[in-house]
């Protein structure tokens, strides 16, 4: 199911939920060469296929911001079908992986992909940046952050806000499109921009990096008394 098309002159943008707990899956092409990149797909190979068949798109590469099953979990069963060549910040998740090195700048068709190290929510996490889109994948959602702690094993909430610093460094007018739809569901606000999250996300806002851990360990309450869902 696309959710969004933002497709634009040569390049072919398309923004997907096809499985998991509100996942986001992506799909970036060429139209010039036909030929395109998948990120984290972690659901429905075979509808991926067919959607960038449809846009007479070849999936060429694979590109995973991070380890975890609802992010990569079909990924092997998509590189099998098509294949595309896996990049993860981690190689050892997925056999035959290749490993991705910060500021790498990956070929898709004419399209560039330049891949940022970002770990926090997931030691070996990786965004990714094509023109002014960039996936967040799980360090940053539309108003709200990924998840560190316990639940998260080698997470870092100093690493995460380390790299949330870094991202910030980026052109304000960035589009951030994140790995799931958590701000409301149902695509209620499916990307955003940095400008939009530099002044309205509350882990972004908090002042500092002690704040930014109370607001993690504090986030139930907070929600509630915001109406956040």
């Amino acid at each position: 199911m696309i959710i969004n098309d933002h497709s634009r002159d040569h390049m072919r943008f398309f923004q997907l939920h096809l499985g998991g707990d509100r996942n986001f899956q992506y799909l970036i092409g060429d139209a010039r060469t036909g030929e395109a990149a998948a990120v984290d797909p972690g659901f429905a190979p075979d509808r991926m296929m067919e959607i960038a068949e449809e846009h007479g798109l070849a999936i060429r590469k694979i590109l995973i911001t991070h380890g975890h099953d609802d992010h990569c979990g079909q990924a092997a069963a998509l590189a099998a079908s098509t294949g595309a060549v896996i990049y993860a910040g981690d190689p050892a998740i997925l056999a035959g992986a290749r490993p991705l090195e910060d500021d790498q700048l990956l070929n898709s068709g004419g399209m560039i992909v330049r891949a940022l190290a970002t770990p926090g929510h997931a030691p070996d996490h990786f965004c990714f940046m094509c023109e002014d889109h960039l996936l967040t994948g799980d360090l940053l959602f539309c108003g709200k952050v990924g998840g560190t702690g316990a639940y998260f094993p080698g997470s870092s909430a100093r690493e995460e806000w380390d790299s949330l610093q870094r991202l910030m460094l980026l052109p304000l007018s960035t589009r951030v499109y994140p790995g799931h739809d958590y701000y409301g569901g149902d695509g209620a606000m499916a990307f955003s921009t940095l400008e939009f999250e530099k002044g309205h996300n509350p882990f972004l806002t908090c002042g500092g990096f002690e704040a930014f851990c109370s607001l993690k360990e504090n986030w139930v309450a907070y929600k509630e008394e915001h109406g956040i869902r």
